[in-house]
């Protein structure tokens, strides 16, 4: 049963691993699905993944974006909602780990770690809900999920 028909989701760190097989699961519930990929190297597999989705007739579209940096995080919000349309389903799967003694790490790996696990869900949960309007919201109501 495909209960996403007509809905639009988003994914951040949707290229690989976890967050490919929650991309590939919302689009087998029928929605068209944005996610975001984070490097050069990660652009072959989200290549592939939105070949995939769109041979299984979905509409989707990766788009490269480093949830470390904000103004990346909005644009490509901004960026699925001009291809696609209002975000129905937003997920903040993105997120990094920093394994090893706490006396080596540094200060910018710990704004690193805080952008991309909290303050990155917190950007993509405005720009997504500022795609639907106030008078529409009971009607179009997203829904957000965030794993990190």
């Amino acid at each position: 049963m495909q209960t996403l028909n007509g809905k639009v989701a988003f994914v951040t760190g949707g290229s690989r691993g976890i967050g490919a097989a929650i991309v590939r699961r919302l689009a087998a519930d029928g929605a068209d699905i944005a996610f975001t990929y984070v490097s050069a190297a990660s652009r072959d597999a989200a290549t592939t993944l939105v070949r995939e989705l769109e041979a299984g007739g979905r509409r989707a579209r990766a788009i490269q974006a480093d949830s470390a940096d904000p103004a990346q995080v909005r644009q490509a919000v901004e960026q699925a909602i001009e291809q696609l349309g209002p975000v129905d389903v937003l997920v903040n799967n993105a997120g990094i780990f920093l394994a090893g003694p706490l006396d080596e790490v540094t200060l910018d790996d710990y704004d690193r770690t805080m952008n991309i696990n909290v303050r990155a869900p917190f950007v993509a949960i405005q720009a997504a809900q500022a795609s639907v309007s106030y008078t529409h919201l009971r009607a179009h109501e997203t829904r957000e999920i965030s794993y990190a």
